[in-house]
């Protein structure tokens, strides 16, 4: 029994390395690329080039404002469509599900339109309202789920003690959620980071852009020859590094939102 244990181990560990192998290759090659011919000094005209600092402040700017709103729209809603009652909620609750269906690409355009409609063109703002639609509907069924279940009688206990709606929902309902808004907390993170179409489409200054547009406008810019090339890896290692950091300080959050949404279901 021992012997098949640690088998099964030997061949899991080997797996999951052959899998960070694979994993890690396009980051060690692109940081081996951005040494090519200027070594450290690439990531130094970088710095010269581009007022990275301040594109890392819009980045956390959209993502700080898009995290707060998804969260508290989610977790209300999600609330709202699991423990209380009300006409047409499952028929409203399906309409807004449906909204997964529908690519971003196919709302661009009438999404550029009410950002000029609103004169947010060239503000790090004008991301935050679709980046919290976007989120807010994988969020909603996610949190939903985890709100049914949770036990009536709970609520129940609590309307009996004096407790009304807002209370149960901070005091009872929030804290047992936990693990559904670590899974939120860090897909919204990741998607709001990481989105691409959008910001090149609403942002066209570079000041005004996230770390995501960044590599790609750098890469754009009058003057770039081959010989540059390491300045481009250079900057694109620059803007992982707070994605690799932030995946180092989660993981434990990452876990124990899969584990114990695991057990829950």
């Amino acid at each position: 029994m021992t012997l098949k244990f640690n088998g099964f181990k030997i061949f899991g560990m080997a797996v999951l390395l052959i899998a960070s192998a694979i994993t890690a290759y396009p980051l060690v090659l692109a940081f081996q690329r951005s040494l090519a011919i200027g070594g450290f000094g690439n990531y130094r005209a970088v710095l010269v080039k581009v007022n990275i600092f301040r594109n890392l402040m819009n980045s956390v700017i959209v993502t700080g404002v898009t995290l707060l709103g998804a969260t508290t729209i989610c977790s209300l809603g999600a609330f709202a469509f699991s423990k209380l009652r009300f006409r047409g909620r499952n028929v409203l609750f399906i309409f807004i599900m449906m909204g997964m269906m529908v690519p971003t690409s196919a709302t661009i355009f009438p999404l550029f339109q009410i950002i000029k409609f609103l004169k947010l063109v060239n503000n790090p703002l004008s991301q935050t309202l679709p980046y919290i639609t976007a989120n807010s509907i994988f969020g909603l069924l996610l949190l939903k789920i985890y709100f049914d279940g949770l036990p009536n009688e709970m609520m129940e206990s609590a309307r009996i003690d004096g407790a009304n709606s807002f209370r149960i929902f901070v005091h009872i309902m929030l804290p047992n959620a936990v693990p559904g808004l670590s899974i939120l907390f860090v897909n919204t993170f990741i998607g709001a980071w990481n989105e691409l179409q959008i910001a090149i489409t609403f942002i066209s200054k570079r000041d005004y852009m996230t770390m995501a547009a960044l590599p790609l406008s750098f890469a754009s810019s009058p003057g770039r020859t081959n010989n540059s090339m390491g300045e481009l890896f250079a900057c694109l290692i620059m803007c992982m590094i707070p994605v690799i950091i932030f995946y180092i300080c989660a993981q434990k959050m990452i876990i124990r939102g899969m584990t114990e949404g695991t057990v829950k279901g």
